[in-house]
């Protein structure tokens, strides 16, 4: 063999030992990359997000600088973060308003790969890299070598581009667990103040009507904090509780595989908690509404809207094998909204509070006890109650049995007392435990004119 083949051979010797050496360490540095997951899990914090990513950097290139900035979406700017060591802050921005005006800052931005530049300024090569999840760009990392570098290997590029995907993942990830604990926050606090100043106001409203000095101006203003009250719960509190139950099932739906059994628990309460918080609302709202959005009084067919209520119950009607009893139904000058939502809580009522094992029946009849006035008894073979609680039941938020037994607020009963007050009429009921409940309804048949 010719001096001239011996220095080939070697020179491609020399090659192949550099490279199987780098894929030895790059294999080592994939292994690795199971502690970056596990550290990613374990804070939220993106300053110690940078710190960790920063250590893997530090391993696969000789960097003098490393430098984290973060997209600030308010004004679309770049905000320097994190940098090390600390007193190259003021180089490495320097460095970055020349890369920006040069246009390498936005090329990398596109591009979404690292990009190698030099600055003459400088001398040292420098490195950009876009912190980007698959949907939102993060920020940007910009790395300075301690010296010129002839080429990197694209494996090792390769891994620096998996460290800071994982990073920009981590800090989108520690955003919306900060973004629900806050929200999750200011819902508790707003919750807490509305109720202390209902509360107040209900206090101060029973002191003035107990000294009997209750007026019509003051019944005004408490109505108009009540409906201000409304508008309040309808965006205040829903916008707040829609976006919890939307980040919690973004979470869930992102992270569950991650999480540990008790940490998906807490989450699952924590939706729960808000899905009953919305349903509360929107009964609240519907309560207070039954004066201030009510509907003009037309001739009202109650047995249409009570088939059309059963309509709406098919499900669980069929579910409970329940039957329901129609007779003698009459037509009243009556908001028809209001009607329907009147039997629909009264028949789910009965549906709800069956025996076990025994199908519900709910009778529905009508009868006249004037010229004028007719009554419609809504009756049930239910668990029926004690009647000592009769004068909680027509209470708002007031429950006889747990929320583990039987699901609701408190409030359908509360509705339904509101809007036949409404009406000029009146509801009762008798009951014994385990031998149902009858409803009493009476209802004029033309409303008076004001």
């Amino acid at each position: 063999m010719d001096k001239d083949s011996e220095e080939k051979l070697k020179s491609r010797i020399e090659y192949l030992e550099r490279t199987n050496s780098w894929y030895f360490i790059a294999l080592q540095r994939l292994a690795s990359l199971g502690d970056l997951h596990k550290d990613f899990k374990l804070y939220r914090d993106p300053n110690f997000l940078f710190v960790t990513a920063r250590k893997f950097l530090k391993q696969l290139l000789d960097f003098q600088t490393l430098a984290f900035y973060l997209a600030d979406d308010s004004d679309n700017q770049f905000l320097l973060e994190d940098c090390f060591p600390e007193s190259d802050r003021d180089l490495i921005e320097k460095e970055t308003r020349y890369q920006i005006e040069k246009g390498n800052f936005a090329w990398a931005l596109r591009q979404n790969r690292p990009l190698v530049v030099k600055n003459p300024s400088l001398g040292n090569e420098i490195i950009l890299h876009t912190v980007a999840t698959k949907t939102r760009v993060v920020g940007m990392f910009v790395g300075r070598f301690k010296e010129n570098i002839q080429k990197i290997p694209i494996e090792q590029l390769n891994l620096i581009s998996i460290i800071l995907s994982n990073t920009a993942y981590a800090v989108e990830n520690g955003s919306l667990y900060k973004f629900v604990r806050d929200q999750n926050k200011n819902l508790e606090e707003t919750v807490q103040k509305r109720t202390l100043i209902l509360e107040n106001q209900a206090r101060e409203l029973k002191d003035k009507m107990e000294e009997g000095i209750v007026i019509e101006e003051e019944l005004k203003r408490s109505n108009q904090d009540l409906q201000d009250f409304a508008s309040i719960a309808s965006h205040d509190l829903q916008e707040p509780l829609r976006k919890v139950i939307m980040f919690g099932d973004r979470l869930k739906a992102q992270l569950s595989k991650e999480m540990n059994d008790k940490a998906l628990g807490y989450l699952e309460r924590m939706s729960d908690a808000a899905a009953r918080m919305q349903t509360l609302i929107n009964e609240l709202l519907l309560f207070s509404r039954v004066g201030s959005k009510a509907k003009p009084f037309v001739a009202t067919n109650l047995e249409k809207i009570i088939h059309e209520v059963l309509s709406d119950l098919e499900s669980r009607l069929n579910r409970t094998q329940a039957k329901i009893i129609i007779e003698d139904l009459p037509t009243v000058e009556a908001d028809e909204v209001q009607m329907r939502q009147l039997f629909q809580n009264l028949i789910s009522n009965a549906l709800k509070f069956h025996k076990k094992n025994i199908p519900p029946v709910v009778s529905i009849q009508g009868n006249m006890t004037g010229t004028d006035v007719c009554e419609i008894m809504v009756c049930d073979n239910g668990i029926g109650f004690d009647e000592q609680y009769v004068g909680r039941i027509f209470k708002p938020f007031e429950r006889l049995h747990g929320r583990s037994a039987y699901e609701g607020t408190g409030m359908g009963l509360a509705i339904c007392k509101k809007i036949v007050k409404r009406h000029g009429g009146k509801i009762t009921v008798t009951s014994q435990p385990n031998e149902g409940c009858k409803f009493s309804v009476t209802l004029p048949l033309k409303q008076v004119k004001k």
